[in-house]
């Protein structure tokens, strides 16, 4: 029997390989699919460990020294050697450090700091303190307090006069290489201990300013009381790559475990880590499931278009072996030897493709881990992909005996004539058509219905391929109706009359049409599929880092603003942020003007808004400035009406706002004068008719208010440009109208109150939402009216975003001179950053790390780092798959297309005998082939484009860590779509005029003369 299999096998070389390449295409995918998503677990585990902060995954001591030292370089070595640190740490690094001390009012709290090698990892102007009485400060204190190179700084009785021999600052910005920067903090553990605090005011408490930490000699700290003194110790996290992710839950609770202090020979050592590896495993085990998810529907549908292919093939093997069938019944063969002998060739392939499979699928995995994830993570094989093959060979089998059971069902009358008579489709394969669009429909509308973000599940997986069976089905049977359709009409042509009554009578012809439409629509959803999923790793990393530097500070939100204006006063690299968790909702405040130049504004959060639209929408117009040092106000006040004093609202150029009282004001027109520090200029934000200090007071008839002059200047526009209008919330409003005349305004009042006037922010200001945000707030912030000072203003949504910088889709984004402009607003609680474009210059760079600032994160490192996610890794199978499942089309195709061609054959040279013209014979089948294919190609393409709007956002695409991130969006990208429809055209194309060519070049009467022999 095996030998008889093998012969067969040969005589059928062709249709041999091709069974053979689905079944090892299959068995491989098995293979790779879990061990891949394994492999790509652990190499996530590996890199988040190693990319996450420090103090994260680190550890810390606080050594306490028992006694004063005379040798502190000797106490930071002893301490080192002393120290017993737990398994899975690298190397410590210690530093001496006092405790911070009130020196003055203006210095704040100073803390004395001695590292070895400290000023190498520093970048250094002037030179490193090498002796006692000698220190170096960070740049940014130094210019805000006056100090130079040289200058004698007194820290009073306990640290005493140090001179200022150089400054620094920490090296940041984009030109510093990723090597220099990982060693960078490694060295520092945690960069932001050297940033510069300023004082605050918190909850009516001042507290002081805290300056970066005073680097000195070592030397310097000699003598000093221990009280003083602290020896911190850091230890980084040691990750080997060929980590197991499974060991990690190990780590975590090694590093979960309450340290008892150790009692050191130089003090008393306690572990004060903040490290959240409890957290890390749950994310790194939470991926490495989603990972196995990620890449089933890629493996699920590379083995079920292999079997669809599959099946077409052990099909056609089976018509070609009726005949022997046949003979075999006649010489007296039984019915369970007809089957053997019918299932031993396809059976046959099965174990054959079995260990090639295995051994593909293994070594397609090896060259993806080598060549996509990090160097030496190992290649594992799970135990479960045991369970994957026999599945898989199950399948094979049950598809070869489906095939065979068709063929041994036909009568032996057929099988002796080797030509199978057309007959109408069975009650079972109705019944099965019917269910199958039944089912499908139901799925559809469950996942319609179904609320987005969900975990994914077997119908999500199973959608695209019943999509594209159904649209399959369609599209065959609707080929095979139209071209009956035209058969009944006269004919136009002869190669028409041919390729139409080719269509309708050659059911084979058409079989092809499911399994490639199936595998078009498996091809276009796995590209749209890792299209979306890049796309929205791309909205989250502009979330995230929504600039191409993102800088940390510790500068009142003001200053900021101050300070990107100083340095980049045209607005082309520099924007100040701060993120705000108010009452009512979080917000992020934005210098918005400056949005389109120095931010990374996602065109996914508003389609078809850009943002230049979004600036638009959310912006006003400035206030009207003035520069100089006293003003004169002429006010004309109703003869019955008593005394009004002027209250102006004024912003320094350096975001300080103050009110100036200009008055009082007695009945009739008079002139009084103020003096107000704005030499550098100042806004005028807002104006009010009130009684002493801004009180309110009766107000009643028409107040003429101007003109107005600063320095003895005209500056009357500061009243008749403003867009002056009524203050709607906050005050007790008096008045009822404002009009604008030549030299200034006439407000309107009547009642007991103030006339409030704003610049151009009246009503509701304008923010953009997040979906979330406006889905909690509605249109008005809710906790507006209840925090009429020091919180946001009422405020309506210009335009509903899916995410906002850095809060995602929960936040709100405003502008800050909206939400400042005649405002009192609390900055204290404000983060603030500061976003910088990729071509900001070098000397910028340098100004802001001068001023304390330090790179938070890079745009470009927060997309690699999402690219290299366990789901995004493992998302590549899709590519993987899309060209596998194209391969294995175009390879099943040409295989059907080889095995048809000596029957086309027949038919060309029998047309060719009665007339027919040899290009009339090949256009007519490039015709059929161009018709049965392209409608393969359409419903393929329909199928996938319908899964992506269905199926993508409804299924996870990644892990969502924080609730800041954006949801996925289904979208079907044209571009990509048009760049599918035409590889397969070009594809299938191809394989028709082959095919057509292929028919005509041997079609000749001898043909049938040799055949009638």
């Amino acid at each position: 029997m095996i030998r008889v299999a093998l012969d067969g096998l040969r005589s059928r070389a062709l249709l041999s390989v091709g069974t053979l390449l689905l079944l090892v295409v299959a068995l491989g995918s098995a293979v790779l699919g879990p061990s891949f998503a394994a492999a790509v677990g652990n190499a996530y585990a590996v890199t988040r460990l190693a990319e996450e902060r420090n103090v994260l995954t680190g550890r810390t001591w606080e050594v306490r020294p028992s006694g004063s030292t005379d040798d502190p370089a000797a106490l930071l070595d002893d301490t080192l050697a002393q120290l017993v640190l737990p398994e899975d740490q690298h190397a410590p690094t210690a530093q001496l450090e006092t405790s911070r001390v009130l020196v003055s009012r203006f210095l704040g709290e100073v803390m004395l700091l001695a590292k070895p090698d400290a000023c190498t990892h520093l970048d250094l102007e002037g030179r490193c303190p090498s002796a006692p009485g000698e220190v170096a400060v960070l740049a940014g204190d130094a210019e805000e307090d006056g100090h130079e190179l040289g200058d004698r700084i007194d820290l009073g009785g306990r640290f005493g006069t140090l001179t200022l021999v150089g400054t620094y600052a920490y090296p940041s910005g984009p030109t510093v290489a990723a090597d220099r920067r990982e060693a960078l903090e490694d060295f520092w553990f945690e960069p932001g201990r050297l940033a510069s605090v300023p004082a605050t005011v918190r909850t009516g408490t001042e507290v002081p300013r805290q300056p970066a930490p005073y680097l000195v000699a070592p030397e310097q700290l000699a003598g000093l009381p221990p009280s003083l003194l602290v020896v911190r110790v850091d230890s980084r996290i040691d990750v080997p790559a060929d980590l197991d992710a499974a060991e990690l839950p190990a780590l975590a609770r090694r590093a979960a475990a309450d340290p008892a202090p150790q009692q050191l020979e130089v003090g008393t050592a306690a572990e004060i880590s903040n490290n959240d590896l409890d957290g890390i495993v749950a994310d790194v085990d939470r991926e490495r499931r989603a990972a196995l998810l990620a890449v089933a529907p890629a493996v699920v549908s590379l083995v079920l278009v292999a079997l669809a292919l599959l099946s077409r093939l052990t099909s056609a093997a089976g018509e070609l072996r009726v005949p022997d069938l046949a003979l075999a019944s006649l010489r007296g063969a039984d019915r369970r030897r007809t089957w053997l002998l019918a299932l031993s060739e396809p059976l046959l392939l099965v174990v054959l493709a079995v260990p090639v499979g295995i051994a593909g699928g293994a070594a397609l995995t090896w060259a993806l881990v080598r060549s996509w994830l990090p160097a030496g993570v190992p290649v594992p094989l799970p135990p479960y992909v045991v369970v994957a093959c026999a599945a898989v060979v199950a399948c094979a089998v049950a598809v070869c005996v489906v095939s065979t059971r068709a063929v041994l069902a036909r009568s032996l009358a057929d099988q002796l004539s080797g030509q199978a008579r057309p007959r109408p489709a069975g009650r079972l394969a109705v019944l099965g058509s019917v269910a199958l669009v039944a089912l499908t429909v139901v799925l559809v509308v469950a996942a319609l219905t179904r609320p987005s973000g969900g975990a994914t599940d077997a119908a999500d997986l199973a959608l695209p391929l019943l999509i594209a069976a159904v649209l399959g089905l369609g599209a065959a049977g609707g080929a095979r109706a139209a071209a009956r359709a035209l058969a009944r009409r006269p004919a136009r042509g002869v190669a028409g009359f041919l390729a139409v009554r080719a269509v309708a009578r050659r059911a084979v012809g058409t079989l092809v049409v499911l399994p490639l439409t199936i595998a078009i629509a498996v091809v276009t959803f796995g590209a749209g599929t890792f299209d979306a999923a890049a796309a929205w790793r791309g909205s989250v990393a502009a979330t995230q880092a929504p600039a191409s530097t993102v800088w940390s500070s510790e500068l009142p939100m003001r200053e900021a603003v101050a300070l990107t204006r100083r340095l980049d006063p045209d607005g082309r690299w520099l924007m100040a942020t701060g993120t705000w968790n108010a009452q009512d909702g979080v917000y992020v405040v934005a210098d918005a003007p400056r949005l389109p130049t120095a931010s990374l504004w996602d065109p996914s959060w508003t389609p078809g808004r850009s943002v230049d639209d979004v600036v638009g929408l959310i912006t006003r117009p400035s206030p009207p400035a003035l520069t100089g040092t006293r003003l004169r106000l002429d006010l004309t006040v109703p003869r019955d009406a008593g005394e009004v004093t002027v209250e102006m609202r004024l912003r320094t150029s350096g975001g300080n706002d103050f009110n100036a009282y200009v008055g009082p004001f007695a009945a009739g027109t008079s002139t009084a004068t103020e003096r107000v520090p704005c030499d550098k200029g100042c806004t005028v934000e807002g104006l009010a008719l009130a009684g002493p200090a801004g009180l309110p007071t009766e107000l009643a008839g028409d107040y003429a208010v101007g003109p107005l002059a600063v320095d003895d200047r005209p500056a009357s526009e500061v009243l008749t440009e403003g867009d002056w209008q009524l203050v709607d919330a906050g005050i007790t409003q008096a008045a009822q109208e404002v009009d604008v005349t030549a030299t200034g305004l006439v407000v309107t009042a009547e009642g007991s109150g103030k006339a409030g006037l704003t610049s151009g922010t009246g009503g509701l200001r304008p923010v953009v939402a997040g979906r979330e945000a406006v889905d909690r707030l509605g249109r008005v912030a809710a906790g507006a009216a209840t925090s009429t000072v020091g919180g946001p203003p009422p405020s309506e949504a210009a335009l509903v975003a899916e995410s906002v910088p850095f809060l995602g889709p929960e936040g709100v984004l405003i502008d800050y001179a909206v939400l400042t402009t005649n405002r009192t607003v609390y900055e204290e609680e404000f983060e603030v950053r500061v976003l910088a474009a990729a071509d900001t210059p070098e000397r910028i760079s340098t100004e802001l790390a001068r001023r304390g600032l330090a790179v938070e994160r890079l745009h470009a490192q927060e997309r690699e780092r999402l690219d290299g996610t366990a789901y995004a890794l493992a998302l590549r199978l899709y590519l993987v798959a899309a060209v596998l499942v194209l391969l294995m089309a175009v390879a099943g195709l040409v295989v059907t297309t080889a095995i048809q061609l000596p029957g086309r054959r027949m038919d060309a040279a029998a047309l060719s005998v009665v007339g027919v013209r040899r290009r009339s014979v090949l256009l007519a089948v490039g015709v059929e082939q161009v018709v049965v294919l392209g409608a393969a190609a359409v419903a393929g393409l329909l199928a996938g484009a319908a899964a992506q709007l269905i199926v993508l956002g409804r299924i996870t695409l990644g892990q969502v860590e924080e609730a800041s991130w954006p949801r996925v969006v289904a979208r079907v990208d044209p571009a990509l779509l048009s760049a599918t429809a035409l590889v397969v055209a070009v594809l299938l194309g191809t394989v028709a005029l082959l095919s057509a060519w292929a028919t005509v070049r041997r079609a000749r009467g001898a043909s049938l003369r040799e055949k009638a022999r």
